[in-house]
């Protein structure tokens, strides 16, 4: 039975001269590495300098392919940069107000680092705690950094395998992750620090809030939101879309993020307010197009938006989070007030955790993850789990008062 893969010698034939006794030169003799490994199936053939070198290398390389874990060094010597813009960029099909973003972050901080010139193969711990500080010395905070740094990983894990054999930043030391990179706890308001906040909110736009805190809805999903989307009889939310911004400059519906409608109970409260902020502040009707499946296949779609400007426009996100939202947790005394340079860092104080705040009451008060995890828009209950689980009360608790319940323990 023949062995996988062969040292070829590029400078002499294989056979001897029958006069001579002597192995003759080829034409590429004293041209380029001399000995060639060839025939190992799915590798590509390498030549190297010494003999010695050769065999090793053919050694490792019919391991590695027997196990399918073979990755050629010369795969992964395309540096990061390259394979971002020409492999992994190209494939993407993400939603615009995700991409825009997230390219804006990629080109600037990562491609546009002395990381982006790296091979990937050569990338480790060094470069990736170099690579962190340098964006530190650019002035990013550390939830901004931990949005790059997931980024990153994410980049690193669609190429093990086809040119790298490990992702550098699973692999990672804890000193060179960032230190939020692997908390993924989820942080509520009180019931103080949200009485603050609405109070400070100018009152059109309380509704948005109460939207996020009543019923879990994304920012977009509040701005998308119309009173007929509601279903009194049920006593449910039909979240049916959400409104976002292209360049921030181009409004547009679409289904809600995971492209599917979904229904959320609704409190007596929170129907309240929104009856009460109708009749306040009429829902303005709009037509907007629709982007991507749903809505009927219909390319515009019109709805009466109950959250709406001064001016009875949509609502634009940047100009709503810097002259409405920062200004009303400064008021409440959550972020310091703006100075010269700006508003203080406050990206896990915005909208969001309006959700989080009303993930942590349903928990509270019982509700199951599973349902909370449909209701609150999650792609599986697995990612409810794992942000949310340390909202869940008296864990272990329950469940051995339970037991020793069901066993009669207690009374033995």
């Amino acid at each position: 039975m023949a062995v996988a893969g062969y040292i070829e010698d590029r400078w002499l034939k294989k056979r001897p001269n029958k006069e001579t006794g002597k192995r003759e030169r080829t034409p590429l003799y004293g041209k380029g590495k001399r000995y060639k490994v060839a025939g190992i199936p799915g590798v590509k053939a390498r030549s190297f300098e010494t003999l010695d070198d050769a065999k090793t290398w053919r050694a490792k390389a019919i391991i590695d392919s027997k196990r399918r874990e073979f990755i050629d060094d010369r795969d992964g010597a395309m540096t990061l940069a390259a394979y971002i813009e020409t492999e992994w960029w190209p494939t993407r099909q993400d939603p615009v107000g995700t991409a825009i973003p997230m390219k804006s972050k990629i080109w600037k901080h990562v491609i546009g680092t002395p990381l982006g010139r790296q091979p990937m193969n050569v990338i480790g711990d060094e470069h990736l705690l170099a690579w962190r500080k340098e964006l530190r010395s650019r002035g990013l905070e550390d939830t901004t950094i931990t949005v790059i740094w997931n980024h990153l990983s994410s980049i690193f894990k669609t190429a093990v395998g086809k040119r790298i054999p490990k992702n550098p930043c699973s692999e990672a030391r804890s000193d060179v992750r960032p230190a939020s990179a692997a908390d993924t706890k989820a942080r509520a308001w009180t019931a103080e620090e949200a009485t603050a906040i609405r109070k400070a909110l100018p009152e059109r736009y309380r509704i948005i809030m109460d939207l996020g805190v009543g019923a879990g809805e994304r920012q977009a999903e509040a701005f998308g939101f119309s009173p007929d989307d509601v279903d009194e009889e049920r006593m449910v939310i039909h979240l049916r879309r959400q409104l976002l911004w292209e360049n921030g400059t181009s409004p547009y519906f679409k289904l809600p993020k995971g492209r599917k409608e979904r229904d959320i109970p609704l409190s007596p409260g929170l129907l309240k307010a929104i009856r009460e902020h109708e009749e306040k502040f009429p829902p303005v009707e709009v037509t907007l197009p629709w982007h991507g499946p749903g809505n009927g296949q219909r390319k515009a779609a019109t709805v009466r938006l109950l959250a709406t400007t001064w001016h009875g426009n949509r609502i634009n996100p940047s100009v709503y989070n810097s002259k409405t939202m920062k200004p009303a947790l400064a008021a409440a005394g959550l972020i310091a007030p703006r100075d010269e340079e700006g508003w203080e860092p406050s990206r896990e104080k915005m909208h969001h955790r309006f959700r989080h705040t009303y993930a942590s009451v349903q928990l509270a008060a019982g509700e199951d993850p599973v349902s909370l995890s449909h209701w609150m828009g999650h792609a599986s209950p697995e990612i409810t789990f794992r942000v949310y689980a340390h909202f869940m009360p008296d864990r272990g608790e329950r469940g051995r008062t339970a037991i020793d319940a069901w066993l009669a323990m207690d009374s033995r």
